[in-house]
């Protein structure tokens, strides 16, 4: 899960690299048509070698795929419009840190109640990413309306935690699950995309930038991250994900030469405590694999 986490904080750092021109939908929808449909041929090949032509039996799951699609490309739209309304770093703020929250609360309603360690762990994490944004200690005015998006992107990122966790720990294999999940996403994002300006991917950076963003924090991300979850719960897969915004701020810093307050360090150091609590707790009982 951290290792998913680190690769999800560099997307940040890859669109300032890319086109200044480059709608924030359309780089959202377009990383999920990439990464979607990559996955898709990947699980299709593993699919046909392991199984041969026998069609899955997923009766009882394709609701929470189809879910777990949805609450992927609602993050997308939410989580850049928040950034674009409030900022990078407030928007980021109210998403990430708000998501732990929304897993537990999920979770809760599951009939799975958060422990004592992970309330610790996301209290700490959650504080840390507040000082983290710099909204600490001066006046900040936020926009109503982007702060919303930015709660829906928090409660769409959970969404999909749990989703997933639900169909891997029901014993689907991690491959066919998160493929199932996200190449749902990549279809949402193919009918979006028409209706967004796609000019950006004729320049070689912004195409660079696309497969970076789809082939690697898609691909790679969701199937590590499909990985913890099935021997985590959401809850603390979310909480372990707060490592995002803190690779994000060190990539800031190393390479976009962006600097840190006294207070912005603190929380660094209150990310990484909340995210070695979250480390520490015991896994979910494995479950069998079966597709």
């Amino acid at each position: 899960m951290l290792s998913a986490a680190v690769l999800f904080g560099t997307t940040g750092t890859a669109q300032a690299f890319g086109p200044p021109g480059a709608n924030p939908l359309s780089v959202g929808a377009v990383r999920q048509v990439i990464g979607g449909s990559v996955l898709l041929v990947v699980v299709v090949v593993w699919w046909l070698r392991v199984h041969g032509a026998r069609l899955p039996h997923w009766s009882g799951k394709v609701g929470w795929v189809v879910l777990g699609g949805a609450c992927v490309m609602a993050f997308q739209a939410t989580f850049f419009f928040g950034t674009r309304g409030n900022g990078v770093a407030v928007g980021t703020v109210i998403a990430l840190g708000s998501s732990p929250l929304f897993a537990g609360l999920f979770d809760g309603l599951r009939g799975r109640r958060p422990s004592p360690s992970w309330l610790a762990a996301t209290s700490l994490a959650v504080v840390g990413i507040l000082l983290l944004s710099g909204a600490v200690g001066r006046a900040v005015a936020l926009q109503p309306v982007a702060v919303l998006a930015s709660l829906v992107a928090g409660a769409a990122y959970a969404g999909y935690a749990v989703a997933a966790a639900e169909v891997v720990q029901q014993g689907v294999a991690t491959l066919p699950a998160t493929a199932a999940i996200v190449g749902t996403s990549g279809l949402i994002g193919a009918a979006v995309l028409p209706f967004t300006d796609n000019s950006w991917l004729a320049e070689p950076r912004g195409l660079a930038v696309a497969l970076w963003l789809g082939g690697v924090t898609v691909v790679v991300s969701y199937l590590l991250m499909g990985a913890a979850l099935k021997h985590l719960a959401a809850s603390t897969a979310i909480t372990l994900g707060l490592a995002e915004p803190l690779t994000a701020t060190i990539l800031g810093v190393a390479v976009l030469g962006e600097t840190l307050t006294e207070l912005q360090v603190g929380g660094v150091l209150l990310v990484l405590g909340g995210v070695l609590i979250a480390g520490s707790r015991r896994a979910v009982p494995r479950v069998p694999v079966v597709a």
